[in-house]
């Protein structure tokens, strides 16, 4: 029975860590727009090319100087993994091409709506492909969040396309991240590495004169882009290994609440149904966390008994 308290006392403090990192992590994402917003007159797709570039050397360069490459080069030789992976990192680069251009085109809030509707697609996903279970509060924080999305969906005054785009595919890389039980910096820098050749060819063949104009300013803020995509990465590759997805779909919520945010600092409109949407997701956040705090404290309770 010790024993057994003592293990169980252990997977409630990394679940108290993993936590802690998906916070993090959903900080990270959330405020993205705002860096990315900061470069100065450059294009989208330079942008997505150089991200890639500069992703997969910072993760190639952490995992040099910590000795770990041997980690890289055994992922690349399990293929039972890179069935995974391969697929994974399709969605990983659609992703951020939609993102990044979308942010660069002045729809900040059309991609807050997408990450609002993903929770509730990973919820299924959840429930359908490894028949996790919630908590009635867990439930009815999804259904508080539910009627959020409805109103956001009817404000938009239009099918969502794009929105609907983003949530089902951040959904599905998070389903094939979930059976890559590999540390998120590997993860992370294979994925990018597979993306690498493809983005140095296309800013080659079609950024050439672009990159010839640039300044220190531009190799800056397009240097930085690799620490500032690589983090949260490393985080959320960690994170959707080791929490049921139920876990993350709640806290995809932070994410686009912080989106919102920079929409207004960067001059974007924010109506009264957006208001109220935010209401609505915010209240299912505080449940969640509410619900998550007992799990805690009831599993200490037990370990200690």
């Amino acid at each position: 029975a010790k024993f057994t308290g003592v293990v169980r006392e252990r997977k409630m403090k990394d679940r108290k860590k993993n936590l802690i990192s998906l916070f993090l992590c959903y900080v990270f994402w959330g405020f993205q727009p705002l860096y990315w917003n900061l470069i100065p007159g450059i294009d989208p797709y330079t942008i997505l090319g150089s991200r890639i570039v500069m992703a997969a050397l910072f993760s190639f360069l952490l995992l040099a100087a910590t000795k770990r490459l041997p980690e890289l080069k055994a992922l690349f030789g399990n293929k039972a993994v890179m069935k995974y992976l391969v697929p994974a990192v399709v969605f990983l680069f659609l992703d951020w091409a939609v993102f990044i251009v979308a942010v660069n085109s002045g729809h900040v809030l059309d991609v807050s709506l997408g990450y609002y509707i993903n929770p509730l697609m990973l919820f299924a996903f959840g429930v359908i492909f490894y028949k996790e279970k919630c908590t009635k509060m867990q439930l009815l924080a999804l259904g508080i969040a539910a009627v959020g999305v409805v109103i956001s969906t009817v404000a938009f005054g239009s099918f969502p396309f794009l929105s609907l785009v983003i949530a089902i595919n951040w959904a599905l890389y998070a389903v094939l991240k979930k059976n890559v039980k590999v540390d998120g910096v590997v993860s992370i820098c294979a994925e990018t590495l597979l993306l690498t050749p493809f983005a140095i060819a296309f800013l080659l063949l079609f950024r050439r004169p672009e990159f010839a104009a640039f300044g220190a300013k531009e190799f800056l803020f397009l240097a930085g882009s690799g620490i500032v995509t690589a983090l949260p990465m490393f985080l959320y590759s960690n994170c959707v290994a080791a929490l049921p997805l139920i876990t993350m779909c709640f806290a995809q919520y932070l994410s686009p609440t912080f989106n919102v945010i920079c929409g207004l600092i960067m001059g974007e409109s924010f109506s009264k149904s957006q208001l109220v949407s935010l209401i609505f997701f915010v209240a299912a956040i505080v449940l969640f966390t509410i619900s998550e705090v007992r799990q805690i404290k009831n599993s200490r309770e037990s370990a200690c008994s």
